[in-house]
């Protein structure tokens, strides 16, 4: 019988922890572990888990050190082969192991399984992710062309995914200290060894743009650690300059330079698009121009234009 450990980052979540907790207490399949890595919670989320009475819970207090470093705790306190995540405001559907078991007994050469998702907005709208070059629903099998499959909405989650443990030990651990793109960092160098194991029917509820959420913070400090492992592997040769790798980076690069502008980092922003060459994201390219336009005015007529993003 498989067994996962789930490793669950937690930080100031106090109104959503339960129910991700509930979600993995009720899914179909039973071996399990969960291993809730508090990263400095300030508000009550460490007294509502310590407060759930399961013998497979445990709790680990850290000082706050950011959603990758806790989930890089949590891998090395796994007590099983198999390492799954769930972050602490979104949830399961009560068939999400039993779906990713069924995965890797079908598929056991893979180095990740995972499966597709909901996404709620906090306005409760529903939305179902576009995913790019994946059969639709009810398909299952290994992603073909990773680097096609990201061109739109992203197959792959933090929450929606369970990797074995010999994965880590040949790709490494989360990129840390980084607050954007280290999940997609992680998925690609998964892609670059070995196949992905999908099974495009909703398994997870993510919750996009609560509380605390890192895609509702704007950061800037550091370029995503998935641009750097890109141009470093197609520096290296480590993977085939391909049309869909290009347009991926491009990708990647207009949303940093959108948050560079968002963030008053013009010159950083500018530069960054006028030196991209893309053909898919040419509106994209387009838009941030104007927005760079924009915030040049807003600055010209002194006015504060640091924004955040929902």
């Amino acid at each position: 019988m498989l067994g996962v450990t789930v490793v669950i980052p937690l930080y100031n979540k106090e109104n959503y922890i339960k129910r991700a907790v509930q979600s993995v207490l009720s899914q179909t399949v039973q071996t399990f572990e969960i291993v809730i890595i508090d990263d400095g919670s300030t508000d009550n989320s460490y007294n509502i888990v310590a407060e759930i009475r399961d013998p497979r819970i445990r709790v680990i207090q850290q000082n706050n050190a950011g959603a990758s470093a806790a989930r890089n705790r949590g891998i090395e306190e796994a007590k099983t082969s198999l390492i799954a995540f769930l972050d602490a405001d979104d949830e399961w559907k009560p068939t999400f192991l039993e779906t990713v078991f069924h995965l890797i007994e079908k598929y056991p050469e893979a180095g990740a399984y995972a499966t597709a998702y909901q996404i709620i907005l906090q306005n409760g709208r529903k939305i179902t992710p576009k995913i790019e070059s994946i059969p639709p629903i009810p398909w299952e099998g290994l992603i073909d062309q990773y680097c096609k499959s990201v061109l739109r909405d992203l197959p792959i989650i933090s929450s929606a995914v369970v990797i074995p443990k010999k994965t880590f030990e040949k790709v490494g651990l989360f990129a840390i200290n980084h607050h954007h793109g280290e999940d997609q960092d992680m998925w690609f160098r998964i892609s670059v060894h070995d196949q992905i194991a999908y099974s495009h029917t909703n398994q997870v509820t993510y919750y996009r743009g609560l509380p605390n959420s890192m895609c509702t913070i704007l950061h800037t400090s550091q370029p995503y650690p998935i641009i750097e492992t890109i141009k470093n592997s197609l520096r290296s040769k480590e993977v085939e300059a391909s049309n869909e790798l290009r347009e991926y980076l491009a990708k990647l690069e207009l949303d940093y330079a959108d948050r560079l502008i968002k963030t008053n980092r013009l010159k950083e922003g500018l530069s960054l698009v006028k030196g991209m060459s893309t053909k898919r994201y040419k509106v994209k390219k387009l838009k941030i121009f104007f927005l760079f336009l924009k915030q040049m005015l807003l600055t010209a007529l002194g006015w504060d234009i640091r924004m955040t993003q929902k």
